[in-house]
């Protein structure tokens, strides 16, 4: 009798199990394909303007728009996974359309903020949901990039190298960075390294030319002291 009712328990728990793990795969496929979906071609990309370009570096200029943020602990890569299903179910709830790259940055040791912008939203609309708990939204004011494409997957070792070469492109330009360096995607990392793609910005503006002023020249012995302090100093500039 025990045993007829313990086999009638396993046989009874086998169905459930199967759905379960039916139910994950479903919602494990949902997930990646909405994940894709968010940095698919299907989404427009931010238009930006090229100003120049030095090497493999290129200077930008961003719209001002409004970005859908989120700010996650971890380590980078699951940091991001973290990110985007915030971003994704936030976006998807309320039918917001968004457009690409998805940006990466490290606030702190370990803490990142991630974003992707809102190009079809409205400044009144926008500061209505301005703060919901863990997403919200921020303005962002046009600003100036110095824009890096490396091919591969974005690690550590990879954005720094990057950031290096940007910093060594500007050394002699008019243009210096002014904060540090974010990742940003148009499309998540394969799991092949050599079909991944992704940038590194550095924030810059550009250099103050500095006026030089040129030595006093002594005056002769006999000159007037007045004379001497009247003679203006002519700036030369670069």
């Amino acid at each position: 009798m025990s045993a007829t009712h313990v086999l009638n328990c396993a046989r009874a728990s086998q169905p459930l199990r199967v759905a379960d793990a039916f139910g994950w795969l479903v919602e494990r496929a949902w997930r990646l394909l909405w994940r894709e979906r968010l940095l698919s071609g299907g989404n427009e990309t931010i238009p930006e303007s090229l100003i120049t370009s030095h090497g493999p570096v290129e200077i930008h200029q961003t719209p001002r728009l409004w970005s859908l943020e989120t700010c996650v602990k971890g380590i980078p890569d699951q940091a991001r996974a973290t990110g985007l299903r915030r971003l994704e179910h936030y976006a998807s709830s309320r039918r917001l359309r968004i457009a690409r790259p998805l940006v990466q940055a490290e606030l702190a040791a370990g803490r990142w903020r991630l974003g992707v912008a809102l190009p079809h939203i409205s400044d009144d609309a926008a500061i209505a949901i301005a703060r919901n708990g863990r997403v919200r939204l921020r303005e962002l004011e046009a600003q100036a990039l110095a824009v890096i494409r490396v091919p591969g997957r974005p690690t550590k070792l990879a954005m720094q190298h990057a950031e290096t070469a940007i910093r060594l492109a500007l050394g002699l330009t008019r243009w210096m960075p002014t904060g540090p360096p974010a990742l940003r995607l148009y499309r998540l990392p394969r799991a092949l390294p050599f079909l991944s793609r992704f940038e590194v910005v550095v924030p810059v503006t550009e250099r103050v030319q500095q006026a030089h002023r040129t030595d006093w020249i002594c005056p002769e012995p006999s000159a007037p002291r007045m004379l001497e302090a009247a003679t203006p100093v002519t700036p030369v500039t670069r």
